[in-house]
């Protein structure tokens, strides 16, 4: 069982979802990069998706994105555990959001599958 937020960890969600034919579909033709981060962790993390396929890798400050989201690991754990949903979470300010609101919410319903995909992933927090 990998640590929460730990490159391990990303490597096992990288792997579901690169194994999911309902993310690989629903991801066809759309090319972004989302960043992860967990300040208070030093945890920066790159999720690339260019026409179905997925890589996500650790990163270093001031990479150029489309979508970024930045939170302490609580809040993360919190996404993680299913107990509050990144919209949610957004919404409230416990994740900053970077980025056009416009395009993520038309995403909106292919990016829930990461989250489901992420919470079926065993980790230790």
């Amino acid at each position: 069982m990998d640590k929460y937020f730990t490159e391990e960890y990303f490597k096992e969600v990288e792997l579901k979802l690169t194994a999911d034919p309902k993310w690989q579909q629903d991801t066809k033709g759309i090319k972004t990069t989302i960043l992860l981060s967990a300040p208070d962790r030093s945890a920066l993390f790159l999720i690339k998706v260019e026409d179905g396929v997925t890589t996500i890798s650790k990163t270093e400050p001031g990479v150029s994105v489309e979508f970024s989201f930045e939170g302490t690991y609580d809040v993360w754990t919190k996404v993680a555990k299913g107990e509050v949903d990144l919209q949610s979470a957004v919404l409230k300010g416990q994740l900053k959001f970077r980025g056009s609101i416009t395009k993520i919410l038309f995403y909106k319903d292919r990016f829930t599958r990461i989250a489901e995909v992420i919470r079926s992933v065993p980790v230790e927090f």
